[in-house]
C-alpha cells in the first residue's frame, strides 16, 4: 500500500538589524541568528555570541503575540497571515523579519 509522507515545509525568515536602512549593503554574517518557521514553530540558530535575548512573534493581522527569553524555539500559530519576528539582545540590538503563511 502507498504511504503518504508529508514533507514539512520550512520558511526561512530573513533578519535585518534595526538600525540599518539599506539591507543590501549590510553583510549577512553580522546577523548573529538564523531564523526559520516550520510546523507552528519559529526556530533560531545562534551564529555568534549574543548573550541574553528575547524572541517575540506577532501576528500582524490579529495582534496575537508570543514571546520567550533565551530559547531557540517558540510555538506560535498555523493561522494564515503575516508574522513579525523580533529579537532583542541584552545590548539593545534589535533584529527583525517577517514570514507569511
Amino acid at each position: 500500500s502507498d504511504v503518504n509522507v508529508q514533507k514539512e515545509e520550512v520558511t526561512d525568515v530573513r533578519l535585518r538589524k534595526g538600525d540599518v536602512t539599506n539591507d543590501d549593503t549590510y553583510p549577512r554574517t553580522l546577523i548573529p541568528f538564523k531564523c526559520m518557521y516550520a510546523d507552528d514553530m519559529v526556530q533560531l540558530a545562534l551564529l555568534g555570541e549574543v548573550g541574553e535575548f528575547t524572541l517575540t512573534v506577532t501576528n500582524q493581522l490579529t495582534g496575537e503575540q508570543w514571546s520567550v527569553e533565551n530559547a531557540l524555539s517558540l510555538q506560535t500559530s498555523t493561522a494564515s497571515g503575516t508574522y513579525w519576528v523580533q529579537i532583542e539582545t541584552e545590548d539593545g540590538s534589535i533584529y527583525y523579519g517577517t514570514y507569511v503563511l
